[in-house]
């Protein structure tokens, strides 16, 4: 049987779960959060056994790609929620984590799922369930921090309900000024100056031939697809620079506004409007892959430039999530996390605890394992892949994270934010395989 079947159904009873913990939420009826919790507790189960139906058709450990990655994250992340709902005896904590899972199996339907019998000879090392796996499991304790951060920074201070009433009108005012505007502006001036590639429709194969740099990136597929790369590329290289002004003029801002105001709620405002712009980010990137897999969107099979060409089509469609996602999040209709009951400490506490937890894993599975297999396989144990690179700053990020947190004191929205910072870059050494290369380029295959 297949092993796509009980990925199906571990999928549909973490939809149904999800759906509970809302009813549980909405209606206040014990009943539906049990449900929840047992409808997960019973995807569990059909996700453990695809996971070694596929290990018995394959004849390996199924950690071989990024599917596999995934499938492994997801099911972490599962199993320790159920933990953590045990643990704290509260299932509305699932309502947060639970999309998470349901996200990782979307995004892993995206990518080749084919069981390849035979691997290339980097990969046949029993080193490979143990870098691997604990590597996936540390990462999925990471994205159980990741939820129960986002859900801290989201909720309404309890004890101080007073709401700047300016917020909302400051959001939209940074938000249209370094979110649309500069990377608008930063595009027509790249365009302008005749630096970014040229369009592959006006390209001359003498061009290509010499090897001149040329984007294929296009809008739709065939002879009506429309070649916008320039346009792509210069809004994807706008959206880096205005992430770094953006955080770096709010803060001059900020100190501005409290010497004149001492009972400003900015550090909430801040915290909101960096959570819609995080998650904003990671739904438009989902959707964008989708895009790209159902041939909506081309991008540049090989260019420096590849990420700009994704990076702009996120932007573009970050621009009506974002809004949506602060408006849910702080307006009129976030009246229900008023419902959810939860308290700020308690969340906190799960986020450090996760991070506890998935620290060493990531520890001795991504950096010792990996450098021991990297050895065994490549002849060194260090070869600035940038895989390699992206674990090293992990770890030294979430290495950070615990010292502030056990050394320094650190502690409320900061330390949170810092969890949440820590999970983007998890997921862009996730994906970089797919824009940088290197030698764990395999995985994408």
């Amino acid at each position: 049987m297949s092993d796509q079947l009980f990925y199906m159904i571990a999928f549909y009873s973490y939809l149904a779960g999800f759906l509970a913990y809302i009813l549980h939420i909405a209606l206040r009826k014990q009943l539906f959060g049990i449900a929840g919790t047992v409808l997960l507790a019973i995807g569990a189960v059909p996700h453990t056994i695809a996971f070694f139906i596929r290990w018995a058709a394959k004849g390996h450990v199924p950690l071989a790609n990024m599917y596999e990655y995934m499938g492994i994250m997801s099911w972490m992340v599962v199993v320790g929620m159920l933990y953590f709902v045990y643990r704290y005896k509260n299932h509305k904590l699932g309502v947060f984590v639970a999309p998470i899972a349901i996200m990782l199996l979307v995004v892993a339907s995206l990518l080749p799922s084919d069981i390849n019998v035979q691997l290339m000879p980097a990969l046949q090392s029993t080193w490979l369930a143990i870098h691997v796996s604990l590597a996936a499991l540390g990462s999925g304790a990471f994205l159980i921090a990741f939820s129960a951060s986002t859900l801290y920074l989201f909720m309404p201070e309890m004890e101080n309900n007073r709401k700047n009433p300016s917020d909302m009108p400051r959001f939209f005012a940074q938000f249209g000024i370094f979110w649309f505007l500069v990377p608008v502006v930063f595009s027509v001036i790249l365009k302008a100056m005749n630096i970014l590639p040229t369009p592959y429709n006006m390209a001359t194969e003498r061009m290509i031939a010499s090897g001149s740099a040329v984007t294929a990136f296009a809008l739709g597929n065939g002879p009506n697809a429309a070649y916008m790369g320039q346009s792509a590329i210069g809004l994807g290289i706008g959206m880096v620079i205005a992430s770094v002004l953006w955080p770096v003029l709010h803060g001059v801002l900020t100190r501005n506004r409290k010497k004149n105001d001492r009972r400003n709620s900015e550090d909430g405002f801040t915290s909101k409007a960096f959570m819609a712009v995080v998650f904003g980010l990671l739904l438009a990137a989902v959707l964008v892959g989708f895009m790209i897999k159902g041939n909506s969107i081309q991008v540049t099979s090989r260019s420096y430039f590849k990420i700009f060409e994704f990076f702009g089509p996120v932007l573009v469609l970050s621009w009506i999530i974002i809004p949506i996602i602060y408006l849910l999040f702080t307006g009129k209709p976030a009246s229900w996390m008023s419902r959810l009951n939860i308290s700020k400490s308690v969340m906190e506490d799960i986020s450090y605890s996760a991070v506890a937890i998935g620290y060493p894993l990531y520890t001795i599975g991504a950096l010792f394992a990996g450098a021991i297999w990297a050895e065994q396989a490549w002849g060194t144990w260090w070869s600035w892949d940038p895989k390699e690179v992206g674990a090293l700053v992990i770890w030294l990020f979430y290495t950070g994270f615990l010292h502030a947190r056990y050394q320094r004191g650190w502690s409320g929205n900061r330390a949170q934010m810092m969890v949440v910072l820590g999970m983007v870059f998890v997921f862009i050494s996730f994906f970089g395989n797919y824009f940088f290369g290197g030698l764990h380029s395999f995985e994408v295959t």
